[in-house]
């Protein structure tokens, strides 16, 4: 059977990619690998601008078991912090477990008429050096699915990512995270909290309040520091712990501590390869400062939707101007911020304290915190 698109992955981009299109009446095949609900390792913490894509998407927020954040703390190296209150508005930043945040999404695209199927790609389906589908792998069975349009939002190490970019990333493109949910024994402020510590920069650690008296405490690294340092995730982690239990009581839930690799925004490339557009994760839109990917991997699903849409109309149709106006300037921002100012000490101590100018806090606070802000 040959359809119009084919996206593989169900995640936030994929998920929307899929509903923009099925919305304008094309077909479309959503694969992944998992059935939903499922689990995805994650800090679950939510920019305003994902609330606002909700509404304008038309998605029930009473699907999702969020948690309004009302406030946003940044503590620098030298243990000075910064505080900005978020104004009161219909749309607000949350944390939301990616379990029920990912399963909303995933219901969205069939309900707007996606048809999904649980599948091991194994690789592109190519003809002309162009892709026209994916291989799928079911037991000894190799499998062809066609498409006029194939949407990759696979995340790391997805099949097709490794296919079609031949090179290998740099360490300076890759980032660790670690984490694990928390039972607070008394219920903390719904403020969010990055810690800049030294051992860590240009990385931090954070903890979220999340719904349930429960948080979110983690560990976010990137790889060029991580392994120049020899360091042990699992140690930095529970290093953290314990400070942060000097203010907060809490039990860890050992079964949710996991790590997982993030790849990072470091460059303009173009992220069409052989006819495919990359979303999300699988196209290295995370900040590079922050962690951050989900706002960005919803707007790249839905601008590489509509560019598919033009597409298949026979329009004119291009999809990396499309993400490079939208979501490039914030990953530059982001970048330039690590990589110039959050991996010195001295300068991100300066940058917090300039913060304390009630005219500049906004400014500052936008440039540290990135697309958490």
């Amino acid at each position: 059977m040959l359809h119009d698109v084919i996206v593989v992955g169900s995640g936030p981009g994929g998920a929307i990619a899929a509903a923009t299109l099925a919305e304008q009446g094309k077909s479309v095949l959503l694969v992944d690998r998992q059935s939903f609900p499922r689990d995805k390792v994650c800090g679950d913490g939510m920019p305003v601008e994902v609330m606002k894509m909700l509404r304008e998407l038309g998605i029930d927020m009473g699907a999702l078991d969020y948690h309004r954040v009302y406030s946003l703390t940044i503590t620098g190296p030298n243990g000075r912090a910064i505080t900005t209150q978020e104004n009161p508005h219909d749309s607000f930043s949350m944390t939301a477990p990616r379990y029920s945040f990912d399963h909303a999404l995933h219901n969205h695209a069939l309900q707007q008429g996606a048809h999904f199927e649980q599948m091991q790609i194994q690789e592109p389906l190519c003809h002309d050096g162009r892709v026209i589908g994916v291989i799928e792998r079911r037991g000894g069975q190799r499998i062809e699915h066609e498409a006029r349009v194939v949407i990759a939002a696979g995340g790391v190490g997805s099949p097709l990512a490794r296919s079609l970019q031949k090179q290998k990333p740099s360490p300076e493109a890759r980032a660790i995270s670690i984490r694990a949910y928390v039972r607070l024994k008394q219920p903390m402020e719904p403020c969010v909290q990055f810690f800049f510590e030294p051992g860590l920069l240009p990385g931090y650690a954070w903890i979220f309040p999340i719904a349930g008296q429960r948080a979110n405490v983690g560990v976010y690294i990137h790889n060029s520091t991580y392994k120049q340092g020899a360091l042990d995730l699992r140690a930095l982690f529970d290093d953290f712990c314990a400070r942060l239990a000097e203010d907060y009581a809490f039990e860890i839930e050992p079964e949710t501590l996991k790590s997982w690799s993030l790849p990072i925004y470091v460059a303009d490339e173009s992220r069409t390869t052989a006819g495919v557009m990359f979303v999300g994760d699988e196209g290295n839109f995370t900040n590079a400062l922050t962690g951050g990917g989900i706002y960005t991997a919803m707007m790249t699903g839905r601008l590489a939707g509509e560019q598919a849409v033009k597409l298949l109309d026979s329009l004119p149709a291009d999809y990396d101007a499309a993400w490079r106006e939208a979501v490039a300037p914030d990953l530059r921002r982001g970048r330039f911020v690590q990589k110039h100012i959050a991996s010195h000490a001295l300068r991100l101590n300066s940058l917090i304290a300039l913060g304390r100018n009630p005219l500049l806090k906004y400014r500052l606070m936008k440039a540290i915190a990135g697309d958490h802000y």
